[in-house]
């Protein structure tokens, strides 16, 4: 069963964001697998209250031979980061986001296919 994991609190890099962990496996997004336009700097999984239920496993034989795959509907966000300035006022409330279906990948399989943007550690949703 698939399980969430977060960084101790001292690594401010992964400071709310989590990873995704099935069995041995630490999973990852790469870009290539998510629906068109997705950008992985826009998204978010949410866990719920029970993680293990939001992840649907799927075996994939086409990829290295067979692969287990997780699927999770995230979100994003509905204004891309790429579309806002470096800096700008505070806007007091929470961003939009829309559903999104992700698709995770065990993180040794990544680069495989072709050059890609790849994320471990992703933005949690509140």
């Amino acid at each position: 069963m698939p399980q969430v994991i977060e960084a101790n609190p001292r690594v401010a890099d992964d400071s709310g964001r989590v990873a995704i962990q099935r069995g041995p496996l630490i999973y990852c997004l790469e870009e290539i697998d998510q629906p068109s336009g997705v950008s992985l700097s826009d998204v978010a999984v949410n866990p719920g209250r029970h993680p293990a239920e939001e992840f649907q496993t799927e075996f994939r034989n086409d990829l290295l031979g067979g692969t287990v795959v997780l699927h999770h509907t995230g979100a994003m966000l509905e204004r891309a980061s790429a579309e806002k300035s470096l800096y700008s006022r505070y806007a007091e409330g929470e961003a939009k986001s829309k559903k999104v279906p992700l698709t995770f990948i065990p993180y040794y399989a990544w680069a495989n296919r072709q050059a890609t943007a790849m994320q471990v550690w992703n933005l949690l949703q509140a």
